[in-house]
């Protein structure tokens, strides 16, 4: 199973920091591929430091664990090693009080995916032409909803849609989302942060964008540049990775004589 990635960041408008951190592995840590998005919250700074530090340091202990394989387990200890990482530093610099970042990670190997994330940077299924989050989303109204206290309408448009359940780095302790996908050719999965659904795109027009014309790289520019020009008042990043279709099994085959 073939795939092919793709990603971009940009700090859009109204940012003069970019506060994401993306990493985009191929062939690395026993994986084929690896995307992580980090979005960081604190301030310019504060913000940036926990992205980076996040990422970095899930990278590091996957690279590093010896392990092979899309496991959640291994996806936790390592986002556990981060979260402590994050946590740390804003413990040990009081400028980085209170800093914190999103995490969402998909591990892939032989057709498996694993997905964990903590926060709001959402990761999304395209097969077929229908998408379907695959990660959990932990701002407040969400969780309200999971709860069923509101309704998935009032979340849409909540005036605490943007305030976190649960980040990298601002507690102790972490309980990220996870879950395996097996994936099927076709298949796009997409990790970003959420500067993409800030600037007014949609999860669909983010999928035509990304997906119109087998371009990955030029469809991850797009998004970016669709994002710019409905104002773009956050951070806009994306990994992109796509199961590459086999046309030798969809060739027309003669048929027999008989």
């Amino acid at each position: 199973m073939r795939l092919r990635i793709a990603w971009a960041t940009d700090p859009g408008l109204e940012r003069e920091e970019n506060e994401d951190s993306v990493v985009v592995w191929r062939n690395k840590a026993g994986l084929d591929t690896l995307l992580v998005v980090c979005d960081g919250m604190g301030g310019h700074a504060a913000g940036q430091e926990a992205s980076s530090i996040a990422s970095k340091t899930v990278t590091r202990i996957l690279a590093e664990d010896g392990e092979e394989g899309p496991d959640v387990e291994r996806l936790k200890r390592a986002c556990k090693e981060a979260n402590t990482a994050v946590f740390e530093a804003a413990r040990d610099n009081p400028d980085w009080t209170g800093m914190g970042s999103t995490m969402v990670i998909a591990a892939i190997r032989a057709g498996e995916m694993a997905v964990l994330n903590v926060g709001d940077s959402p990761a999304y299924l395209f097969r077929n032409g229908l998408a379907t989050l695959v990660s959990q989303d932990h701002s407040w109204p969400a969780e309200q909803v999971r709860l069923g206290l509101i309704k998935p309408e009032e979340a849409a448009t909540h005036p605490l849609k943007h305030r976190l359940t649960r980040a990298v780095g601002v507690w102790d302790q972490i309980q990220p989302f996870t879950d395996k996908v097996k994936l099927e050719e076709g298949d796009a999965i997409v990790l970003c942060s959420d500067g993409v659904e800030t600037a007014g795109v949609s999860v669909e027009e983010m999928g035509r964008l990304l997906l119109k014309d087998g371009n990955l790289d030029r469809g991850a520019e797009r998004v970016i540049e669709r994002c710019r020009e409905l104002g773009a008042p956050d951070n806009v990043t994306l990994a992109v990775a796509r199961v590459e279709v086999d046309v030798t099994k969809t060739a027309i085959l003669p048929k027999m004589k008989r």
